[in-house]
């Protein structure tokens, strides 16, 4: 199975595979659709886009090779090294994400929450995802108004509002969930 890396994105173009990755653990999104649900795979009939931590995370694992437009591969190396290039913390959001896919979470964009990630259990359509995920970066403390934010912002949707950052002298994910209360 590959993809093709189209600036920080991977297209996965046959449409039998999109399919098949997006079935296994709901990677990447479809062109031109928002949220498919396990049951409406079958009648999706696009690329499957994938951000570049996910194309990492499934190169790394053997079960896809990225090539670039010319069909040469790109190795994992290679990915990691765009992605310090253009994208501003990627070695610690790339962190985050494997963290979660290798506990077996399904990790999803969380922008439309104005978070990083948003986390779920099973996945889009099986279940509502009951964390929204937002990186700290080490060096950047948390102020009263970060925390009213989160907790506010987690309330709203429904979600606990989780901070992650990666502990630089150890290189552990450190997480921090805050959910809502009625005093």
């Amino acid at each position: 199975m590959s993809a093709v890396l189209r600036g920080l994105a991977a297209v996965v173009e046959d449409v039998e595979l999109a399919r098949e990755l997006y079935r296994e653990g709901f990677y990447g999104r479809f062109l031109g659709y928002d949220k498919v649900r396990r049951e409406e795979v079958d009648k999706v009939n696009a690329p499957l886009i994938l951000a570049l931590y996910e194309a990492l995370y499934l190169s790394e694992r053997g079960r896809l090779k990225i090539v670039d437009e010319g069909g040469v591969e790109v190795s994992p190396q290679r990915l990691v090294e765009l992605g310090r290039e253009k994208i501003r913390n990627f070695d610690e959001i790339y962190k985050i994400y494997k963290y979660f896919r290798d506990l077996g979470y399904v990790v999803k964009s969380g922008l439309k929450f104005g978070a990083l990630f948003s986390v779920y259990e099973k996945g889009p359509g099986i279940d509502h995802a009951p964390m929204v995920v937002v990186f700290l970066e080490p060096e950047r403390g948390i102020s009263a108004t970060d925390i009213t934010r989160g907790g506010r912002l987690g309330h709203s949707v429904k979600k606990t509002f989780t901070l992650a950052t990666v502990l630089r002298q150890t290189g552990e994910v450190v997480l921090l969930g805050f959910a809502w209360a009625k005093l």
